[in-house]
């Protein structure tokens, strides 16, 4: 039986002493100390499980995993974020070096008491600066619109050196600080607060995704098993990858459809050899030897991607390419052109054409399905993509909420929608409103992620529609949560005279001048557990009656579906 294969990301003198504890276990191991050999590793070896130290300074570890839960094939890639990190006690331990430490996303009341209590309470007239240490530019924002609201000055970094020198020139009293900043990590600012007589009684409210000295079978970092802190003894680790492992081989048999890639090439060795490697990859593979046969095939096949040889017999690859690209069905399918003759003008009139990519034979194995992974997640995210959030848009709603409706199982669909956004919009301009949009998804994807992160989905249906599916279980306080943290921001989107009177004075619908009160967010909870749902038309219509019925309140509101037909 062949031995499971992990993979290590991690700097050589962290990843060492645990590769020989799980080569002790019987495990097959590698290294990746840098971002080149990590994305190899995981394309090409393809471990069975990935093990992430994220204060790996050499590997952007969330940019990491946020990559791999893009890449068509690597999804269902079991991670394992493991931590050792001698300095937890800074945070954690008996006496820790820090006044307050909260989990993201964030519970701004619990935020706004700690500032209270170790920096005073802020005024209109008495703005209190708050240095920010956070590299993540989503949640840096959040923070930055309810400290703004509460009349705090917040000032920001994303580096220990950046705060350091923001230090020099300002005097914050207090820091809110994320524990994974850019190029070190929260402790090592803490240390150098610490030991500066000038910052050692500056208060420090540690704000973060990490639950140090815990196990959480459902991370929020990673979605997967979590084990961050001073303290995590090998028999700990051991059991969570033989966990892991196991969970792994019980899901193989269910595993998400392959990626369909279509071969054409007039050297039938050659395209046998690709075709078996492809397969082996984890791809579905179709294949023809010339271009007609090809043209004919692809319009049968609809694959995902193409890989056209340039010389082949009737249709060569540029005129298999030409007729895809100028027919709207197959125009966004991306193609990959192989050619013997590496010609600069060859590749220009490519390009010109729409083509994707342009590879030399003889062509490299691992380069090809690299070349080939590459390019399908870039375009699954460009065309299901809404351009300002980067959340998916309808294709992928309909088929999340498809997917819940097969599995048979209790689920619930959120339908968000922003009360009085015109008015906004009329009053603040465009560039306001799409900064609204940004913070309101911004929450979603925070407390999805903190409320049901295993099952959890967030969708932009466009404008100020946007929806979330989620297990049922959660979908009332997930609600609550969006609720409560949208109103906390709410009022940072105006001006200081419109925040004093309380509404807004804009044009309605009929061009009358009219008083609008600030922006608000209606919930409709669509749910499985009383009555039936078959299809995302009826999902969709009781979630738009839902929305109605919560757009009579004058605040935020949700309403939850308690009919049974």
């Amino acid at each position: 039986m062949p031995k499971s294969r992990i993979l290590i990301i991690d700097s050589l003198s962290g990843a060492t002493p645990l590769k020989t504890l799980l080569e002790r276990g019987g495990y097959a191991v590698e290294i990746a100390s840098v971002r080149a050999d990590a994305e190899t590793a995981v394309n090409v070896w393809k471990p069975d499980l990935t093990i992430i130290n994220i204060f790996c300074h050499t590997i952007s570890a969330l940019d990491f995993i946020e990559e791999l839960g893009a890449t068509p094939g690597a999804q269902e890639q079991k991670i394992l974020v493991l931590s050792r990190q001698p300095s937890a006690p800074l945070v954690c331990g008996d006496k820790p070096a820090v006044q307050g430490y909260l989990a993201k996303p964030v519970d701004f009341p619990a935020l706004g008491a700690l500032l209270k209590k170790h920096a005073g309470a802020a005024l209109p007239n008495k703005r209190i600066p708050v240095l920010v240490a956070d590299d993540d530019p989503k949640s840096s924002d959040l923070i930055r619109m309810y400290l703004e609201t509460e009349y705090y000055r917040p000032l920001f970094a994303s580096t220990e050196a950046g705060a350091l020198s923001v230090l020099k020139s300002e005097k914050p009293a207090a820091v809110i600080l994320d524990l994974l900043l850019a190029e070190s990590d929260g402790f090592s600012l803490i240390r150098a607060l610490r030991a500066n007589a000038d910052y050692a009684g500056l208060p420090v409210i540690v704000a973060t995704g990490l639950r140090l000295n815990k196990f959480l079978e459902k991370g929020f970092l990673s979605g997967g098993p979590e084990l961050v802190g001073s303290n995590i003894s090998e028999e700990q680790i051991l059991a969570t990858v033989r966990g892991l492992l196991a969970d792994s081989a019980k899901a193989s048999a269910s595993a998400a459809p392959r990626p369909k890639v279509f071969l054409a090439d007039d050297q039938a060795i050659l395209l046998e050899l690709m075709k078996d490697m492809l397969e082996k990859a984890g791809f579905a593979v179709a294949a023809a030897e010339d271009g007609n046969e090809a043209l004919e095939s692809i319009r049968k096949y609809m694959p995902d991607i193409v890989v056209l040889d340039y010389e082949m017999p009737g249709l060569n690859g540029f005129e298999v390419a030409s007729i895809l690209k100028a027919d709207s069905l197959y125009a966004s399918v991306p193609i990959i052109l192989l050619t013997a003759v590496a010609d600069k003008q060859l590749k220009l009139k490519g390009l010109s054409l729409g083509l994707d990519d342009y590879l030399v034979k003889p062509v490299d194995a691992d380069e090809l399905v690299a070349r080939i992974r590459m390019i399908l997640r870039r375009t699954k995210q460009v065309l299901d993509t809404n351009p300002l959030t980067r959340l998916p848009g309808n294709p992928s709603i309909q088929a999340r909420i498809e997917r819940e409706i097969a599995r048979g199982v209790p689920f619930a669909v959120l339908y968000v929608d922003l009360n009085q956004f015109k008015a906004f919009n009329d009053g603040y301009g465009f560039d306001a409103g799409d900064k609204v949009l940004k913070a309101i998804a911004n929450i979603l994807v925070n407390q999805t992620r903190q409320c049901d992160r295993d099952n959890g989905f967030i969708g932009h249906i466009g404008g100020d529609d946007f929806i979330v599916v989620c297990s049922f279980k959660r979908a009332e306080e997930l609600a609550k949560r969006i609720i409560a943290d949208l109103d906390a921001v709410v009022p940072s989107f105006y001006n200081e005279e419109d925040r004093r009177r309380g509404f807004i004075v804009s044009t309605d619908r009929q061009g009358r001048v009219q008083q609008f009160p600030f922006l608000s967010v209606s919930i409709g909870l669509v749910h499985n557990t009383i009555r039936k749902l078959t299809s995302l038309a009826q999902i969709s219509q009781i979630g738009s009656e839902l929305k109605h019925a919560a757009k009579q309140s004058s605040k935020s509101a949700c309403i939850i579906d308690r009919r049974s037909s």
